[in-house]
Parts: structure tokens; sequence; C-alpha cells
């Protein structure tokens, strides 16, 4: 008779174990990317399966940090991570890849071009057009976007306000331009997903090096790479994962104790899109504690300063090129006050309450969502940020972030899936020890 408790069970040890937090992700979230993508759903599920049973052999949970020697938990924990990528390799990049070999056939009379271009997002094909106007000499901000392709999104409200309106700063055409050029010169075609899905494969590669407790490496991986609201944006042409990948990389100067470097990754995510300004406050307190007593304030405002100078340079001459175009696509049209159509009320946001019970006539009407932002938002930040000074981690700042941008987006003009899928990510970095050496308990961790 086999007795229970022998040590000589095959799977024995590793029972006694929690169960570890990235198959839980796992299990929740390749169903939703099946469900999303419809895509390759054979490969995932056996990749699935083979997760499955690797994690049941080893679970790792155990571990704090990696074994240095190479063994059987090095081994699976390689295996687990490769499996992840094989996984990613299907859905989000192979789905955008099918996107746009799906555009190049209907550009080439191939195939049907309005199912193609619903495949992409509006304001990647407007970046594109933004990227021609700029090389003719045209100012992106006072041109108009009348391609007949952009008239297929917004049926709803008869017209596409992006045919009028360039939301996007500066930051994100310079950034674009090059990739442009390589990528007409090289593959003999320009799509901006491509440039979005490069960004995409630098954050899971970064993800991995943040933590040290081997199943909190897969769960990023897990809970970033396979988060629907974030994977789709990427296969559709959104360009948050540009601004996920500059605060990586902020995190990552930060954890190094380069403070001041860390400022030029979050200055470029201020000049390409509005929401990363919405983290400064948190990084201005991270290098405020991490500075000597002595130098805390000067070195504040040295990293102000810096984020100051390169919005400048980068924005400046947009700005000064035309200013009341500059201004009205960036700012007004956004919160309602544009001198043609306005951005409409969508997403997640207490604004489609108020259209619903008709204390707004229509989505394009306008709407002071400032009031609400500032009752709203002034005390959630002073409670986040709060929150950061008592932790004093990096953390802590993501975390606390992505509250304060959760709040402002639900009593804001628009919060749409992408925006969620961004706050999700950012939530997902502070909610693990991230950017810390080590644990001082191998067998507990706290959060």
């Amino acid at each position: 008779m086999i007795n229970p408790q022998s040590p000589d069970l095959f799977f024995q040890p590793h029972m006694k174990q929690p169960p570890p937090i990235d198959l839980l992700l796992l299990l929740v979230l390749i169903p939703a990317q099946i469900a999303l993508f419809s895509f390759g759903d054979y490969f995932l599920v056996i990749l699935l399966l083979l997760y499955v049973a690797l994690t049941v052999w080893r679970p790792l949970s155990d571990l704090a940090a990696l074994p240095e020697r190479f063994g059987a938990d090095r081994l699976v924990f390689l295996l687990r991570l490769l499996i992840l990528f094989l996984m990613l390799l299907v859905a989000p990049i192979a789905v955008s890849a099918r996107n746009v070999q799906l555009r190049l056939q209907a550009d080439a009379g191939q195939g049907d071009v309005t199912d193609a271009y619903l495949r992409l997002h509006d304001g990647a094909l407007q970046l594109e057009l933004a990227l021609e106007h700029l090389q003719n000499g045209v100012n992106p901000y006072a041109a108009r976007y009348d391609h007949p392709l952009m008239s297929i999104w917004d049926p709803a409200i008869g017209v596409n306000p992006a045919t009028e309106h360039l939301i996007y700063l500066p930051g994100l055409l310079l950034v674009s331009l090059p990739f442009q050029w390589v990528g007409t010169a090289v593959l003999g075609f320009y799509d901006q997903r491509l440039f979005y899905l490069l960004a995409f494969v630098l954050v899971i590669l970064l993800l991995p090096t943040i933590t040290t407790r081997p199943t909190y490496k897969l769960a990023l991986v897990v809970g970033v790479g396979l988060n629907p609201w974030l994977a789709q944006p990427v296969a559709w042409g959104m360009n948050d994962i540009i601004v996920v990948l500059c605060l990586l990389v902020m995190g990552l100067l930060l954890w190094k104790k380069h403070q001041l470097w860390a400022a030029v990754p979050l200055a470029l995510a201020c000049t390409m899109k509005q929401s990363a300004w919405l983290f400064v406050p948190f990084f201005l307190l991270a290098v405020y504690l991490a500075a000597q007593p002595e130098r805390k304030w000067r070195e504040a405002a040295t990293a102000v300063a810096i984020i100051a100078l390169i919005m400048a340079v980068v924005v400046g001459p947009f700005a000064l090129w035309n200013l009341p175009a500059f201004m009205d696509d960036t700012f007004a049209y956004a919160s309602g006050t544009a001198v043609s159509l306005n951005y409409p009320i969508r997403g997640y946001t207490v604004g489609r309450l108020l259209v619903l019970f008709g204390q707004v006539a229509s989505d394009l009407d306008y709407y002071p969502f400032w009031l609400w932002q500032v009752v709203v938002g002034l005390p959630v930040l002073a409670l986040c940020l709060y929150y950061q000074w008592r932790q004093r981690t990096l953390a802590a700042m993501f975390l606390a972030a992505s509250v304060f941008i959760f709040s402002l987006g639900f009593v804001s003009r628009y919060f749409q899936d992408n925006y969620v899928g961004f706050v999700i990510t950012l939530a997902f970095l502070g909610l693990f020890p991230t950017f810390v050496e080590e644990e001082i308990d191998t067998r507990t961790t706290r959060i």
C-alpha cells in the first residue's frame, strides 16, 4: 500500500506550493484571446496544455529568484517563458501581421477594402497621412484628412471628426518618420502598426527584467502581453504601447539610479501623447524621494527643466507653425471646444450616462468635464501621491499613477478600451514587487 505522505511520490513536494499567479492569469486570458481574435486557437490550446504540464511539474512558486546554476528549475522557467513568447507570436503578433497583409492585398485590388481597413485604427491611417503632409512641407495640424477610407469609421455620427483634427502630438510624428523611411526602403511599404508591434516586442522583452521572482516574471508577460485591451489596440494600430515602452524605460532608469536620465523617456512620451502628462507628478515625487537630502529639490527642478526643454524643442516648432490650428487639434478638439467637430463622447466615462439621461444632447456636444476632473482628480491625486510617499517604491509610483489616470479618465470626455488597457498595464507594474533587487524572505512576498 502506498503511503500518501511518502516523499517518493513524484508530484508530492510541489502540491504543497501555492498556485502560481502566472498560470491563473493564463487560464483566464487565453480563452479571452481566442474569443477576441478567433485566430490560432488550435496552437494556443496546445501551448496552454504544455504550460499547465510544466507548471504542475515544477510550479516555481517557492523561488524568490532563479537559481544561479542551470538545473530543472531554470530549465522549466525558460520553457514556460518560451511558451509565452510563442503564444504572443500567435496573438497579437501574427494577428497584426495578418491585418497588415489583408491591407496590402486590398490595396492591390485582391481583397475586401472595407474589411481590411476596419482592422486598422483610423488614427494609424491618419498618422500615415500626416507623415506624408509633413514630408511635403504641409503643416499636419492645418491639413485635412479627407482620405476616402477615413469615412468608414464613426458612421453613427455621419462623419469622422478625425478628417478635420490631428489629436496626436508632434513627437509621435517625428518618432514614426524614421520607421516610415526604413519600412518603405526595406519592405517597399509602410504600415504604422509595424512600429507599434516593435514597441510591443520591446516591452515584452523588458518585463522579465524588472522583478526577481520567476513566477512574477512570467505573470508580467502574461498579464501585459495577453491583456486583450492592450493586445487588440496593438493589432489595430493604436499608439498607447509607445507610451508604455517609454514609461517602462523610465522605470528601469530610475531603478538603476539614473534619475535625471529617466526624465528623457518620460519627456519623449509627453511629446507623443497627452496621457503621459498625468504621470509627471508621480515621476517627480520618485526623483525627490530618491535624491540625497540636500539635493532633493534641485534634482526635482532639474527633472522639470529636462522635460520642459524636450517638450519645447519637439512641440514648440509645430505650435509656432500655426498656433490656432495646433491648439484646436490637440486641445480644443479633445475637450469639446473645437472650431468645428468635437471628439465624440466615448468609452467607459460618466459622459455616456450624461448623454443617456439627456444631460448632454449628443456625443459631439460640449460639456464641462473639467469640473468633474477638478472635483474628482485633485483629491485622488493627493491621496495617490501620499500613498507613493508612504510606500517609497517604484512599484507604488506605477500603481498610484494607474489609479489617478483611471479616476480622471472616468470623468473625462472619452476613455476607451485602449486607455483601460493602458491603465491595467500600469497597475500590473505596480501590483507586483517590481524594480527591487531581492526579497528578504524566500518563501513569502509582500506586495
